[in-house]
């Protein structure tokens, strides 16, 4: 008995060491400017506050012993001013020569939405002009496609980012270069040409659908992959390509088409996506609407809550065209354009960007849309070839869509996510491909 109380005794007085927080420090300081380790993947942005702290006593329950947290001392506060891929640079309100490095710091305050441009700068019913909310890192590749989604079931979110040949994941929002996981598609012919994410199976993490052009075998396909123990794992493969769909209530899935080998009309029709008895299938009903055959060129709308919902689809010219049971309004501009394609026997496949329809309490509010502006003044534009891009977010007038706001990206855009970066704050995300064959992600407030 006494041999087990001092045994007791013993592992009772043997200090138990916290785990090392690995984010939140100060790294250097002069003067009133002060470099943290925080990033935007860590929530830093332009304009958001910060505390920077000491750490004291551990606090305890006087009751159950539970350790609660450590008592804190405020040594200073200010707010950031650049974010960087491994740091933040911000600024003290005031001078504190006791903050040194290896300080423990904090994100505070949301960083404030950038300020609208003044009704004076713009003629009347001209597009916002609206800058980036952040800037991720410059990856050394073209971006082709992206999805974001919870993959390894944490609750977070990832992103996973395409080119050509491999797909690579990156925490959110790839603000950073570190990649979690990554696989090559093997062949010299294969290549990529969209990303897609849903929990299909039910399992609580997303798949990955990365639809491919194998030239050699002259076939469009998708393989299905899964996180699993921090390595993707091939799941399916699936003779179909695979893209996100929504339907006029503004509900996501995901939409399927098979290519058939027809020289005359290789287009099957678009049918869901479904997972069932441990295989993905091709659901009903059809999806597709009159006029519109391919998988990457159309949408629905709910443009007016009394009526019927309007297709939104691309015409062979890249005009937006929203087709209703009587009439239709087609935009003078292009939009959808990509460098992205497949040349099947008579016909162009282009895999446009995404149209994304948002809807509020009094129902239809945004469609977002990118436009991408080829080279050479828009001669480029047949052979794919883009250095420019925007995108767009317009309101419905009831007659006619017109911008509400725009983005200029510094380069195309294979595509974007509306996400819920935080509890009730969403955000664009938008993958920029620059001409120099580098590319970025970017955040915009929608």
């Amino acid at each position: 008995m006494i041999a087990i109380a001092f045994s007791a005794l013993i592992a009772f007085s043997v200090p138990v060491s916290a785990a090392v927080p690995a984010k939140g420090y100060v790294v250097k300081t002069s003067g009133t400017q002060i470099w943290l380790d925080l990033t935007a993947a860590d929530g830093a942005a332009p304009g958001r506050g910060f505390a920077v702290y000491e750490e004291g006593e551990d606090i305890k329950h006087p009751v159950t012993g539970e350790q609660l947290g450590k008592a804190e001392r405020k040594l200073a506060e200010g707010k950031l001013e650049e974010v960087a891929d491994k740091f933040s640079v911000g600024r003290l309100g005031e001078p504190a020569p006791h903050v040194q490095a290896g300080a423990r710091a904090r994100l505070t305050s949301p960083a404030p939405a950038p300020p609208a441009a003044p009704a004076s700068s713009r003629l009347p019913g001209e597009a916002e002009l609206r800058g980036p909310r952040t800037r991720g890192a410059a990856f050394p590749y073209v971006i082709t496609a992206m999805a974001v989604a919870d993959f390894d079931g944490s609750g977070a979110k990832q992103v996973v980012l395409s080119d050509d040949k491999a797909f690579r994941l990156y925490a959110y929002p790839a603000a950073e270069h570190k990649v979690l996981a990554q696989i090559d598609i093997p062949g010299t012919g294969a290549r990529i040409l969209s990303l897609e994410a849903a929990d299909l199976d039910g399992n609580g993490k997303a798949e990955l659908f990365v639809s491919i052009y194998n030239e050699g075998f002259r076939r469009l396909e998708t393989s299905v992959f899964a996180l699993e123990e921090g390595k993707w794992a091939k799941k399916a493969d699936l003779p179909l390509l695979v893209r996100a769909h929504q339907n006029a209530k503004g509900e996501p899935s995901l939409a399927s088409q098979q290519i058939q080998d027809d020289k005359t009309f290789p287009f099957g029709a678009v049918y869901p996506l479904v997972y069932k008895d441990g295989k993905y299938a091709q659901g009903r009903p059809k999806l597709n609407p009159k006029r519109a055959d391919w998988l990457y060129g159309f949408s629905y709308a709910q443009l007016d809550a009394a009526g019927e919902p309007a297709a939104l689809y691309l015409t062979s010219v890249n005009s937006l065209r929203a087709q209703f049971a009587k009439g239709h309004w087609r935009s003078k501009e292009g939009f959808g354009q990509s460098p992205t394609r497949v040349r099947w026997y008579e016909k162009l496949l282009e895999f446009h960007p995404p149209m994304l329809a948002t809807y509020n309490d009094s129902g239809f509010d945004k469609l977002y849309i990118i436009r991408n502006l080829a080279m050479l003044g828009g001669l480029a534009n047949p052979f794919g070839l883009f250095n420019g891009g925007e995108i767009h977010a317009k309101t419905w007038t009831g007659v006619a869509f017109e911008t509400a706001w725009k983005a200029d990206l510094g380069g195309s855009s294979p595509g974007f996510a509306l996400v819920e970066a935080e509890a009730g704050r969403k955000e664009l995300l938008v993958a920029v491909a620059g001409a120099t064959g580098k590319s970025a992600v970017w955040t915009f407030d929608p």
